[in-house]
């Protein structure tokens, strides 16, 4: 878990993750962090890279808002939802 853009860049460097989820606002996942997120996460071409975002934010549901992420995932989220989603990442990295 990462604080800030910059330590969330340094742990993709050490360890190169198969699932992100971006916490915040659009303003936070902006497409340079996606992009620089995927190119730091070349070795695992596959990452799968989420946004979390509250029910009531609009621009959730806005496709030409999606600055290349995979999914968006909607606050409050079940355990299930999450246990899926880090089963469908690993397993999308780990067949590909």
């Amino acid at each position: 878990m990462a604080d800030t853009v910059d330590q969330a860049i340094a742990q993709v460097d050490q360890s190169v993750p198969y699932l992100i989820i971006l916490g915040g606002n659009r303003q936070t996942w902006s497409q340079p962090l996606i992009d620089e997120l995927r190119r730091k996460a070349k070795s695992q071409a596959d990452v799968t890279i989420v946004a979390l975002t509250d029910s009531s934010d609009p621009s959730w549901l806005h496709r030409e808002d999606n600055p290349g992420l995979d999914g968006f995932l909607v606050k409050p989220l079940s355990g299930d939802v999450l246990a899926s989603l880090v089963q469908s990442a690993w397993a999308k990295q780990s067949y590909s």
